[in-house]
């Protein structure tokens, strides 16, 4: 069984179980709830099957359809979280279908802000980093870091050209761009190209592949070059000021085995400090043993959804043991996890604020 089959069959039978608050809050209205549930639940298993293979769609689709049903999803989870907790109001006489009724509404609520306000809210991350051994030249050199754009039906073109003009304002040194720019398939590649090419940056925009641009990764990288951004795969390019020299790396993609370490970082120029583009933070201990002082990532979407006021902490990602996101530091070696800006599967954000980070170099 492959790990797609796997990870399909694992979020249709969570599906599945989530619907369960869902058939107990239907029984405080009708008898036959849990027969509506069962309904319910196999229209959204339905529908979710449809969405791994995005296309092109009326908009109305989008808002009338899809969005209300990755609400009623989120509010089955949130529900059913909320549900046990909930159960203290059974010793005060509240029915257990009464208590699941006000558990699936709350999640309702709570899902509704996800889909429909947080995750359109972007957050510009402003900060430095302190760069042992950078050359003076570069003190001060800003980086715009954009993140999983996932281009596609949720977040469309138009969306897209708004983060790259939020970006560009900044007025960055480069813009860099670490993966993941359409959802899936390939209908979607000439919106992304479009998003990417609107970056200005003052030595240009560069970018590496993720695992969900492997659908054919010739035809968008001939999309992004076509538009100005230079595709980095398993190469680098060197920025020269004064005399001194900052390297860009770019690693090729994982799960296709098409990454390289070894050959992205041979022969850089003595005394460069390397900043790596690797879509997955997991390369992170790699690239440190090899002398890289900076690797920006994505991949995790911050969790994408997190508790709360922990949401750094307490997350999707970070409960698998990630990088969820942030910055991180083994020795002198620095990461950066930036929590992207479009979202993947459900499109939910809560807890996780879509970001820009903007990164000024300073040295040590």
């Amino acid at each position: 069984m492959s790990r797609r089959t796997r990870f399909i069959l694992i979020a249709h039978g969570l599906t599945a179980a989530a619907h369960a608050v869902l058939a107990l809050a239907l029984a405080a209205v009708v008898t036959w709830g849990w027969l509506l549930a069962i309904g319910v639940w196999l229209l959204v298993t339905l529908r979710l099957h449809r969405l791994a293979h995005d296309v092109p769609k009326p908009r109305w689709v989008t808002r009338l359809v899809d969005e209300p049903l990755f609400v009623h999803w989120g509010a089955c989870f949130i529900g059913t979280l909320l549900l046990l907790p909930g159960t203290v109001a059974l010793g005060f006489g509240v029915s257990l279908p009464r208590v699941a009724a006000a558990a699936y509404l709350s999640g309702l609520v709570v899902s509704a802000y996800a889909v429909w306000i947080r995750r359109r809210r972007v957050r510009v991350h402003r900060f430095s980093v302190v760069i042992p051994g950078l050359p003076p030249a570069f003190d001060g050199f800003v980086v715009a870091q954009l993140s999983d754009l996932h281009i596609g039906s949720f977040d469309r073109v138009e969306r897209g050209l708004e983060w790259a003009a939020l970006a560009s304002s900044t007025e960055p040194d480069v813009a860099l761009v670490t993966g993941d720019l359409v959802t899936a398939g390939t209908a979607f590649y000439r919106d992304a190209a479009e998003v990417v090419g609107a970056l200005r940056a003052k030595q240009g925009v560069w970018v590496s592949m993720g695992n969900h641009d492997q659908w054919n990764e010739s035809e968008l990288v001939d999309a992004l070059e076509a538009r100005g951004a230079r595709v980095l795969r398993n190469e680098q390019h060197v920025i020269e000021r004064e005399g001194a020299a900052l390297v860009l790396a770019g690693l090729g993609d994982r799960y296709t085995g098409r990454d390289d370490l070894e050959q992205t970082l041979a022969r850089r120029p003595e005394g460069a400090v390397t900043v790596l583009l690797s879509h997955y933070p997991d390369f992170f201990e790699a690239a440190a043993e090899r002398g890289v002082e900076l690797t920006l990532s994505g991949h995790t979407h911050g969790g994408q959804i997190g508790l709360p006021g922990l949401a750094r902490r307490v997350n999707i990602a970070s409960l698998t043991g990630k990088h969820a996101q942030g910055l991180y530091r083994r020795g002198s070696a620095q990461l950066y996890v930036n929590a992207g800006l479009g979202t993947t599967g459900p499109p939910l954000r809560l807890g996780v604020a879509p970001e820009i980070a903007v990164i000024t170099l300073k040295t040590g």
